[in-house]
């Protein structure tokens, strides 16, 4: 199958829920209303409003609470309800693969709207691992590391975008990494995707490091392009902030019209969790 990976990973801080939306904390390079938005397979929505300092500030990003949010799946329309700290949600309307789904913002007279398409859920195959404590260039105190690789299945007719995420023992690590997979693949049904810790190391990421005696969970994400595309600009922001050698100002591409930062995702995801041993 012929396949086309870009290898990303991103800091994402996020809370522990696994059906509550990726708290970005993004800033611009001037203040900006930022969206972040999901809903998940048989899940209700989940959007948070804030509002940024500069791109470069360490200023909290000001909660926006007295906004007006409809969401939409094209049978029906929910009005959701603010649940605090910038937080939305919904009651009745849940995620359901291959529909569409609208998201209508309204704030100090600016409508800000976004479609999210939901793929197939992609099911993971097989979840399993190999150790090393072998001293090599990225591993000098040869200190027991693990590398978890997961197989999951991909529908040859279709291009596909996915986002694995890893949680170590219930809980996803500090400066917690996504990795995004474009797939254009014309032939084959299975699409691997590794992550071997020292590699991490070469790419630039330390923090993510497998120890003996951890609960691992792999999530799988379906997603489509627009969202991907999203983090994967995010990402290159990120990966220069972090170098002190921030890039030219922008802000990743948002599929949310009308000059909003953030996104809007419907997505859906299968898991597994191993015994790290």
């Amino acid at each position: 199958m012929k396949q086309y990976y870009l290898s990303i990973l991103i800091i994402i801080f996020i809370i522990t829920s696994c059906e509550e939306i990726i708290d970005l904390n993004l800033n611009s390079s001037g203040p900006g209303f930022v969206v972040e938005a999901v809903i998940y397979k048989d899940s209700i929505s989940h959007v948070r409003l804030t509002r940024t300092a500069n791109y470069f500030s360490p200023e909290e990003p000001v909660l926006i609470e007295d906004a007006t949010i409809r969401i939409s799946d094209g049978y029906s329309t929910e009005l959701l309800t603010y649940t605090g700290n910038g937080y939305y949600s919904g009651e009745t309307i849940t995620g359901v693969e291959r529909s569409n789904y609208r998201i209508e913002i309204m704030h100090d007279g600016e409508l800000y709207e976004g479609i999210s398409f939901m793929p197939n859920k992609t099911d993971i195959i097989k979840l399993f691992y190999s150790k090393s404590d072998a001293q090599s260039l990225f591993n000098p105190r040869g200190e027991m590391t693990f590398t978890i690789k997961c197989d999951f299945f991909d529908d040859p007719t279709i291009d596909n975008f996915y986002m694995v995420r890893y949680i170590l023992d219930g809980s996803v690590l500090k400066g917690s990494y996504y990795l995004l997979t474009e797939d254009n693949a014309v032939n084959g049904s299975i699409t691997k995707y590794n992550l071997n810790t020292s590699d991490v190391d070469t790419i630039r990421f330390s923090e993510l490091i497998f120890y003996q005696g951890g609960e691992a969970e792999v999530q799988v994400f379906s997603i489509e392009e627009s969202v991907y595309n999203y983090f994967l600009q995010l990402n290159d922001i990120l990966f220069w902030k972090r170098r002190l050698m921030p890039p030219a100002s922008y802000n990743p591409e948002s599929n949310i019209i009308n000059g909003a930062l953030g996104y809007f995702a419907a997505w859906a995801y299968d898991s597994e969790t191993i015994i790290l041993d």
